[in-house]
């Protein structure tokens, strides 16, 4: 398998009115590529249906290289601690688009 590469995939659920937040901590980090979605679902605050733009969630995916998953965590991490509500999870993934595999993304 010489085309695969290893990322991370990173996802960040928040409320909608943080998704311009979101991105410019993205840009700020040249991440330049990821996945935005409208979500609802049901968690510990209770019920987003997505009825109202206060009651709104996105879901951002993104694939990073280990180089840009520390800065992004700590960003990320530093909105959590003030206050922000992000649901932040991460997994190990196999990227196997050829294209997506860039010299020092292995």
């Amino acid at each position: 398998m010489d085309n695969l590469c290893n990322q991370k995939l990173v996802q960040i659920i928040t409320s909608n009115i943080l998704d311009t937040r979101i991105k410019k901590i993205f840009k700020k980090l040249a991440i330049n590529s990821y996945t935005n979605l409208s979500v609802n679902g049901e968690g510990d605050s209770g019920l987003q249906s997505g009825h109202f733009d206060a009651d709104s969630n996105v879901m951002f995916m993104v694939m990073v290289s280990e180089a840009k998953f520390e800065p992004l965590i700590a960003e990320l991490n530093r909105d959590i601690e003030k206050g922000y509500h992000h649901f932040v999870f991460s997994l190990n993934a196999e990227v196997h688009s050829p294209k997506k595999c860039r010299p020092g993304t292995k």
